[in-house]
């Protein structure tokens, strides 16, 4: 069977549209998605490179801040909390109102650091006094910090004076 000029353009093209559509399914078409999945490979490993400089600022702040607590601990030398609030205490006059002082104790952790805490009572003293002895704490330079405070009327009688229970907290080398 012999075909017309016609007939052998149109198989020459319809070979040439079946060439086309397999050389589209067996080279592009995967060529297409691998790139695809790489580019979509490439901006996730760009989402985790900026995870992973955020995460080393914070390390390395973190590192910084521990070092700069180690210097604090041991330039403060030999300190007992609760010889620094007692001495706090003298120096504002609030030595007499006092109701009580007690240990804090905590959990037994690893590290070079354990905590250590105070919870102190006053009673009959007014605000200054408790701003002055607030100020004292947090800004002492000796690494202390209140964690818990709990501040009431002293008398039910429409008086300045106040009752105040807290607590100190601060970290001693182990």
């Amino acid at each position: 069977m012999k075909l017309d000029r016609k007939q052998m353009i149109y198989v020459f093209f319809g070979g040439l549209v079946l060439a086309a559509l397999l050389f589209y399914l067996v080279v592009i078409s995967p060529a297409l998605s691998k790139q695809e999945l790489l580019a979509k490979n490439i901006a996730k490993r760009k989402q985790d490179l900026v995870k992973i400089s955020e995460i080393k600022g914070k390390w390395q702040s973190f590192q910084r801040d521990r070092a700069d607590v180690q210097e604090a601990i041991k330039g403060r030398g030999s300190f007992t909390l609760l010889s620094y609030l007692e001495a706090v205490t003298r120096e504002i006059g609030i030595d007499q109102r006092i109701q009580y002082i007690k240990p804090v104790t905590f959990p037994e952790g690893e590290g070079k650091l354990r905590p250590e805490g105070i919870e102190i009572s006053l009673d009959g003293i007014n605000m200054e006094q408790l701003v002055n002895f607030l100020y004292r704490i947090e800004y002492s330079g000796k690494l202390l910090h209140v964690k818990r405070i709990k501040i009431l009327r002293a008398s039910k009688e429409k008086t300045s004076l106040l009752k105040v229970t807290l607590q100190v907290n601060t970290y001693n080398p182990v």
